[in-house]
């Protein structure tokens, strides 16, 4: 297809997380890489319209919200339909690119986690830590080689009978996590990568490439030469 034609929706922004930080640094990369990209707060309006006419869904936002501050008590805001419908869009041949926070608080059990292929477990304090390159053979970490960053390092579950893992976490206090994965679902590709907190994480060198990979890889693009 014609790279003008390719169109994604990003979300993203919520309490813990500047909007702006994913428009200006994930926006950039795909807009490098050809695609047009509608930026959106507004996680009420995903929905099967929202991704109508879309090739790539890219969330970076917490599956929460906190309708009365942090002390109160927080609202999952993914309902059922839009579950469905972003299970229902990948299937379909659509490509989901899920970043940082998109596994947290989220449905875990049915459409959301079936798309996803793990969630979010927790992490500690923002930190140094070291992530290993484990899968150098696929198109996503394409010309990365292992690295440190500093960022909240996420522990996640991943189910490991259907993504393939390309990436480990290893936080100076021993705790280990899988820090990164990809596979294909119904006629879609899958991506979930969970460095982000901040635009200069998100400008990492490594998590550049690896977010220019994914792009590729996602949307069925050969890898730049």
């Amino acid at each position: 297809m014609p790279e003008s034609s390719v169109h994604a929706l990003l979300l993203a922004g919520d309490s813990y997380h500047n909007p702006q930080d994913a428009f200006q640094g994930i926006g950039r990369v795909l807009e490098e890489e050809g695609v047009q990209v509608t930026c959106t707060s507004d996680y009420a309006a995903l929905g099967e319209d929202a991704l109508r006419g879309q090739d790539l869904l890219v969330i970076l936002r917490d599956g929460i919200e906190f309708p009365n501050g942090h002390e109160g008590e927080s609202v999952a805001w993914m309902r059922p339909e839009q579950e469905a419908a972003v299970e229902r869009f990948v299937l379909s041949g659509g490509a989901f690119l899920a970043l940082h926070n998109a596994g947290w608080a989220y449905p875990w059990k049915d459409g959301y986690r079936r798309t996803l292929g793990g969630y979010y477990i927790g992490h500690p304090p923002m930190a140094r830590f070291h992530v290993e390159v484990v899968n150098a053979h696929h198109p996503v970490t394409a010309g990365v080689a292992s690295y440190d960053i500093v960022d909240e390092q996420h522990i996640l579950h991943f189910d490991y009978d259907r993504v393939a893992v390309l990436l480990v976490s290893q936080g100076q206090d021993g705790r280990g996590s899988v820090s990164g994965w990809a596979h294909e679902y119904g006629r879609g590709r899958v991506v979930y990568l969970p460095h982000g907190h901040t635009l200069e994480v998100i400008r990492h060198p490594a998590n550049l490439q690896l977010l220019h990979n994914a792009a590729r890889w996602l949307l069925r693009r050969q890898p730049a030469r």
